[in-house]
């Protein structure tokens, strides 16, 4: 293998790590806020993709304002979550399992049934940048490295964020100093669900819709929560740990598939994850 295709291949590996991170950010917020373990993730990012899918078939939208519009539909989505998962008593996150695994199976017969079990693609961008590299797949890495960087600085320079770190941190607390918990949490929630909802159409470019797909988005995304945390950036900036250990996933499947073949991308990504949660303890408190 000589070193342009390794180098072609890191690269192609970078872009997709980028876009993990930005289908597991909405998964991150819900954990960070709420404490609440959504195993509907993967179900809101493929309807994201679906309700994109019908609207170009049907009314013939361009494909780059359809992550706008799927965003847009999935907003009251989130307020819907957001007024579920507030009803869950204590321990959050396995009462939170428990109701999300129930809308999961809710949304993948609701999908089945308006769209049936077919394969289905959104056509995105047709050219291909580099070998491994479809332009989508890079607009995709793109949008969801804007999207990343964007946040972050929100969090960390706006009042919004203080107040959504501060929620996160300690609800009673934020309240005490006149924070409006209820309303960051809705605010939370629905930005969450537009996350979701556009990079369902984003992923719908280059990988196959089908009702069932749901179930590896939502392994995605709890597997670079959990390795998120192991970074150092993540024990205090959640969304800066998110998007290196997306890179880090993405980096590993890349240099696996181009050295040993696609056989040994997953158990190459598992030895990554076993070993940054034996060589890195989590600690607890780090949210945002």
């Amino acid at each position: 293998m000589s070193v342009l295709t390794l180098a072609e291949a890191l690269v192609a590996g970078l872009a997709n790590g980028a876009f993990y991170a930005f289908l597991a950010l909405a998964f991150a917020a819900i954990l960070g806020l709420a404490r609440a373990v959504n195993l509907a993730h993967g179900e809101l990012v493929l309807l994201g993709g679906y309700v994109g899918y019908a609207a170009g078939q049907a009314w013939g939208v361009p494909f780059a304002l359809l992550p706008l519009l799927a965003a847009l539909a999935l907003s009251p989505v989130g307020l819907l979550w957001r007024a579920l998962l507030a009803r869950v008593p204590e321990p959050v996150e396995l009462h939170s399992m428990a109701l999300t695994f129930g809308l999961a199976l809710l949304l993948q017969n609701a999908m089945r049934a308006l769209w049936s079990a077919d394969y289905r693609l959104i056509a995105g961008p047709a050219a291909v940048l580099a070998p491994g590299l479809p332009a989508g797949r890079a607009a995709a890495a793109g949008v969801g490295l804007a999207v990343l960087l964007g946040l972050d600085g929100l969090l960390r320079w706006t009042r919004w964020g203080t107040a959504v770190r501060a929620t996160a941190g300690d609800p009673e607390a934020a309240a005490l100093v006149a924070i409006d918990t209820d309303r960051v949490g809705r605010a939370t929630f629905a930005v969450a669900a537009a996350i979701a909802g556009a990079g369902g159409v984003l992923y719908a470019a280059f990988h196959y819709l089908q009702p069932g797909g749901g179930v590896e988005l939502t392994l995605l995304a709890v597997l670079l929560a959990v390795l998120a945390e192991r970074f150092p950036t993540g024990r205090r900036h959640r969304l800066r740990g998110l998007l290196a250990a997306g890179l880090a996933v993405g980096l590993a499947e890349a240099a696996t598939v181009a050295v040993a073949g696609p056989r040994w991308r997953e158990p190459a990504v598992a030895a990554l994850v076993l070993a940054a949660l034996v060589l890195r303890p989590g600690e607890e408190g780090s949210r945002w």
